[in-house]
């Protein structure tokens, strides 16, 4: 046997299955917090230096170019993480978040992006080097995310796992062991993301995250134009993004005829009717039908078709009241499914098709994942893992807790800022509005801006 053929023998018999154990160590740590609903314990330690870096500065960018502006610069720091025991040391730690940072900037439970293999390379938690920690500023129960993106998984769309952390912060000179209580832990959206959940390939895909165009545009024929999309991977992939701007230039300037022929060869439009199906039943206003932001849009390869994918759901149930009032988002019609202005959603429901696969795929999660027995189930489920954390913060801890499901007499949270419903009182009606609609025995509300 020469040393090649040796090599390799010893390789698959000694090293390979030892990366199989790691794999199954990592899969089964991540399945305990992202399945069986166990609670990240984090304690984040900071020096006054570091606080004072993390502090954002405005993006100036989307500034006097007519685009909207929702991004904050926020700057890594290093900072000693222990995660479950495991200790961090110079891992990074950022702020994120837009509206969810905004509400909290004065406090110190804002939200977090971990990335442990930031300063010092190799440093991972069990096969992961990023966490997203969102502070749930509206959701006392800390329920709704994981709720959501369950729903839109139910409508068929792949989403980030979710679980839940508890946080415990120190900061020089500020804060010694603060508690900061329960935060939503979020999936990253990564290049191994891409791989295991969406089979893309990063030599071949394009995803962007748009968040400065009110609405997708067609720019034009040269490839640059479209970094205006917010590309996370595929810069480079040129002939991916030859095909998302044939996608743009037939949403815009095809002829009724030529767009209802060859919308469904660009767009996987099963795909997008379970996401406003589910984006419908939430009321997700939040998101990519009502604000330009708070999604992802994917092509896998060249002659993939574009799919669009939902992120950054903490304002869902009826949450984001900009364009309506509470009891008016649990009411909101179903048969236009969007708010602002959405050139390719305007064209679909013009089409004889269309409409009916949305409304097949909206009657469907009324029938198996959007029941009150379903979601009271899951509720259930979520309050066994979190109430025995949540006792030991305190009875006021536990007293919003609960007013996050339950509500007062009139179905709101009192325990938030914002007038919302609680979850099951929103779930109720929601339910009940959208199978009137379904029979036709009433219109729903419709929205718009409020000014």
């Amino acid at each position: 046997m020469n040393s090649n053929a040796l090599f390799a023998s010893l390789f698959f018999s000694i090293i390979a299955p030892v990366l199989s154990i790691v794999a199954e160590d990592n899969e089964a740590f991540w399945n305990s917090v992202y399945k069986d609903n166990h609670v990240l314990q984090i304690e984040m330690k900071i020096s006054r230096d570091s606080w004072e870096q993390m502090q954002p500065q405005r993006d100036k960018s989307a500034r006097g170019n007519g685009r909207a502006d929702f991004n904050n610069e926020f700057n890594y720091a290093k900072a000693n993480l222990t995660i479950d025991g495991q200790p961090f040391p110079d891992a990074g730690l950022r702020f994120k978040g837009n509206s969810s940072y905004r509400s909290s900037r004065r406090g110190l439970k804002r939200p977090f992006k971990i990335d442990t293999n930031r300063f010092i390379k190799g440093q991972k938690l069990h096969g992961r080097t990023k966490l997203n920690l969102s502070n749930a500023f509206l959701d006392s129960a800390f329920m709704k995310e994981k709720l959501a993106y369950g729903l839109y998984r139910e409508a068929g769309l792949p989403t980030p796992q979710t679980g839940w952390a508890n946080v415990v912060l120190s900061i020089e000179g500020i804060a010694e062991k603060k508690p900061l209580g329960i935060y939503v832990v979020i999936e990253q959206m990564d290049e191994r993301y891409l791989k295991e959940n969406l089979q893309g390939d990063p030599q071949q895909s394009l995803l962007t995250k748009p968040e400065s165009l009110d609405d997708w545009e067609y720019l034009g024929n040269e490839p640059d134009a479209y970094q205006q999309y917010n590309i996370k991977f595929g810069k480079t992939n040129t002939q991916t993004i030859q095909r998302f701007m044939e996608t743009m230039k037939l949403i815009h300037t095809a002829s009724d005829q030529e767009f209802a022929e060859k919308i469904q060869d660009y767009v996987d439009l099963e795909s997008l009717a379970g996401y406003l199906a589910a984006t419908s039943l939430l009321a997700n206003i939040d998101s990519y039908i009502g604000m330009p932001h708070n999604y992802y849009l994917l092509l896998n390869d060249p002659k993939d078709k574009l799919q669009l994918l939902p992120w950054d759901v903490n304002e869902a149930f009826g949450t984001f009241t900009l364009f309506g009032q509470a009891e008016q988002l649990a009411n909101w019609e179903i048969n236009r499914p969007w708010i602002a202005r959405r050139k390719l959603l305007e064209r679909l429901f013009e089409t004889e098709t269309f409409p009916k696969l949305y409304r097949n795929a909206l009657t469907q999660l009324m029938e198996e994942a959007f029941t009150e027995k379903r979601i009271s189930g899951q509720i259930d489920e979520f309050k066994n893992a979190l109430t025995p954390v949540i006792q030991k913060l305190g009875d006021e801890a536990l007293e919003s807790f609960e007013m996050g499901i339950e509500g007062d007499d009139r179905g709101r949270n009192l325990s938030v800022e914002r007038k919302t419903l609680a979850i099951k009182p929103f779930v109720r009606q929601r339910i009940k509005s959208v199978k009137a609609q379904l029979k036709g025995t009433e219109e729903g509300v419709s929205l718009s801006r409020r000014r």
